[in-house]
């Protein structure tokens, strides 16, 4: 799939983010007002635009969403577009101004530094999500950046450190490159936020809370779905970055509870975005190692392992960690096993509450200045991974095979699911 289609998926993903909700925080004593647009177009398609209201009571230019053309044909199921900015002047009490220090100087930074690449549909998730609440919670001067470089992530959070970060939130994929770093960050006084990978070392670089999922829970139970589907022989864990606590885990908790072989298997740098490099690299890893399953650690990577599966006969049984928009049509029709939610989302939100929390206390703000020089005990909180299947399915509401076919043709109508061609 294409970047610009990840893109759309991301949106899609967030949620209810409608056309007229994008990026408007409404304050208290404060609104504007706003309506939508529409044009059919002679083929058929619907294109959708906002436009606000101007003091003088005109009408502004319109606004165009990225995405905002419906497909013809497409009924019964409500659309949304991609998230649109519009400008509302905060009023005096506003939430929009806890950032602000009294004197009226520039907002406090806070940066979100994690191991993502751009490319990658996860972080292309979190980034959006973690965008709109900042937005939403007032926090305006909010830096989210991805460094899949170590050495590039530590540079990172000391450049924050430098210009004097109230808050920074880091991923830990590999302590021994960050632990420096990170304890400079926690020593200036900043409020450390640790999330994602990094859970088990989180308290040694002095991190107030972290939050992510629970990768060793996530192995054991990826394990305990090929046990009761009768998988046999080596089951593949497939890595696909080369360095990150995180995925490491996720194979350990795999070895401990499935009842044969696990062999890890690292594929070469940049393969999410190369499925056929991929799909190789598994297939002769499934070959050598006569497998009887596939663990992949990103959803991405899910039609690669499939396809190798199929190529090779279709006998083994391919999980993920990590859910894609097309995941539970890919378990219905008997392609893949099971996807485990990465609560993506979840640990964005998460982040930006923390953040926000510190923003809005003057207690918290007067407990860093006394704590600065001692890591305090830290708080964890993982997600509890719940693996989509087929008894997950069964208990879906009514309806869930159309809404997937509907987003199928807002977003890859060649990539649709085969019940929504019935």
């Amino acid at each position: 799939m294409s970047q610009h289609r990840w893109k759309l998926v991301s949106l899609a993903l967030i949620g209810v983010i409608g056309i007229i909700a994008g990026a408007v925080y409404a304050t208290s004593g404060s609104e504007t007002e706003v309506r939508i647009l529409g044009i059919r177009h002679d083929d058929g398609r619907v294109e959708v635009a906002l436009q606000q209201a101007n003091d003088d009571g005109t009408w502004g230019e319109r606004i165009r969403p990225e995405y905002r053309v419906i497909p013809a044909g497409v009924t019964g199921a409500w659309l949304h577009s991609s998230p649109v900015s519009v400008h509302v002047a905060p009023a005096g009490d506003s939430m929009m101004e806890d950032s602000m220090p009294s004197d009226g100087g520039p907002a406090e930074l806070y940066c979100v530094i994690h191991h993502g690449a751009d490319d990658d549909p996860f972080w292309n998730n979190f980034n959006l999500v973690a965008r709109q609440n900042a937005l939403e919670l007032g926090l305006t001067n909010v830096e989210i950046s991805g460094e899949p470089d170590i050495a590039a992530h530590a540079a990172a959070i000391d450049d924050c450190v430098d210009r004097g970060a109230l808050g920074i939130a880091s991923s830990i994929p590999d302590i021994d490159g960050l632990r420096d770093s990170l304890i400079a960050a926690r020593t200036s006084g900043a409020f450390l936020v640790t999330f994602n990978s990094g859970a088990d070392v989180a308290g040694l670089v002095g991190s107030t809370v972290h939050y992510g999922l629970d990768d060793h829970g996530a192995g054991r139970l990826a394990g305990r779905e090929f046990n009761e589907a009768g998988a046999t022989g080596t089951v593949l864990c497939v890595i696909h970055e080369e360095v990150n606590i995180g995925l490491r885990d996720r194979c350990d908790g795999l070895a401990s509870s499935y009842g044969g072989a696990v062999e890890r298997l690292q594929l070469p740098a940049g393969s999410l975005t190369d499925p056929v490099a991929a799909g190789t690299a598994i297939g002769a890893a499934m070959v050598t190692n006569q497998a009887g399953g596939v663990l992949v650690l990103n959803a991405t990577l899910s039609n690669a392992a499939i396809g190798a599966a199929q190529h090779l006969g279709g006998q083994a049984l391919v999980g993920s960690v990590g859910r894609s928009q097309f995941s539970l049509a890919q378990v219905y029709e008997g392609r893949l096993l099971f996807a485990i939610d990465d609560g993506d989302l979840v640990q964005a939100s998460h982040v930006m509450l923390a953040l926000k929390n510190v923003d809005s206390s003057p207690s918290a703000r007067a407990m860093l200045a006394l704590t600065a020089q001692q890591a305090p005990e830290t708080t964890t909180m993982l997600i509890r991974p719940v693996a989509l299947n087929m008894a997950y399915i069964d208990n879906l509401p009514p309806g869930w095979q159309q809404q997937i076919c509907a987003l199928a043709m807002q977003i890859a109508p060649d990539q649709a699911p085969s019940f929504c061609n019935q």
